[in-house]
């Protein structure tokens, strides 16, 4: 059945969200009516219109905002795809890309740290406004947790591959991961290059000793980190890059746009390549400035 305004309408109340404004709801049954045209989409637009929780409504409206500005752009995803067949759990998007690579993104909706989240809620319970801050250490918990995500959508915690099982030639694994609503709404570039290279990629008055992703070890390194290097090892080997995602602080709930800053794993991407996919991302996902 063809999806309409009083199915999508019902869709937001059975996962407990609040009505939300008439534009609102239009403009993203337009793009989910698009994705419905194509016919590549109906698992998507089912997922989100069963959705049985705000959570699982909110990341079913990620992804499906993920893969219209892709298909407005004239870039067909595939989704629910899989590496080999006999994977337990299916990466979200294939993009066949202009430089012959199959891109694979696998998406999440990065939240608010629970503890501020509740604070927000109770002083917002009070009266309309709300005050809140967080210093250094409270930054470096928000990248950690970031850090975190990103790492359990590569590999469980004994390094035992969970999405992404390719990364040869042709293969481009990407982890896409919306931060907008960490770090109180203030993660811009250098947060990116934090989670992903450590405090050597950022300014000094960004640092909050931390160990990248992709970051390289030395040898005098204390031991703390050369085991963080060891555990990291898999997803340097396997993961090209990880694409972060903000919304416009003005942005409705429903209805967004999208951008994008790339950091690639330098290990697996030359310079070069990484030129070319992120110009063909751009067309998409415009660059963050």
């Amino acid at each position: 059945m063809p999806i309409d305004h009083p199915t999508l309408e019902a869709a937001i109340k059975a996962s407990g969200g609040a009505q939300q404004p008439d534009d609102q709801v239009e403009s993203l049954l337009g793009k989910l009516q698009m994705l419905e045209a194509t016919g590549l989409y109906d698992a998507l637009i089912k997922a989100l219109t069963t959705a049985n929780n705000n959570s699982n409504f909110l990341a079913h409206l990620f992804e499906a905002t993920f893969a219209h500005q892709f298909e407005a752009a004239g870039m067909h995803l595939t989704y629910e795809v899989k590496q080999i067949s006999e994977q337990s759990s299916s990466i979200d998007f294939r993009l066949d890309g202009q430089t012959g690579d199959a891109v694979f993104f696998e998406l999440q909706l990065q939240q608010q740290d629970q503890a501020t989240a509740n604070n927000i809620a109770q002083q917002l319970a009070a009266g309309s406004d709300y005050v809140t801050m967080k210093n250094g250490y409270g930054e470096a918990a928000d990248i950690y947790r970031l850090q975190s995500t990103i790492l359990r959508k590569v590999q469980k915690p004994d390094g035992t591959p969970v999405k992404f099982v390719h990364a040869g030639a042709g293969v481009v694994n990407i982890v896409v991961v919306c931060i907008s609503d960490i770090l109180l709404g203030t993660s811009d570039k250098f947060d990116c290059l934090l989670t992903m290279y450590g405090d050597p990629e950022v300014p000094e008055h960004c640092r909050r000793g931390v160990f990248g992703l992709f970051q390289n070890t030395k040898t005098e390194y204390p031991e703390d980190i050369q085991a963080r290097t060891a555990k990291y090892a898999h997803i340097k080997a396997i993961l090209h890059g990880v694409m972060f995602l903000f919304r416009p602080n003005d942005s409705g709930v429903l209805n967004y746009h999208l951008r994008q800053i790339m950091v690639w794993n330098r290990n697996l991407v030359s310079s070069d390549q990484a030129a070319s996919l992120t110009k063909q991302f751009s067309r998409a996902l415009p660059a963050n400035q």
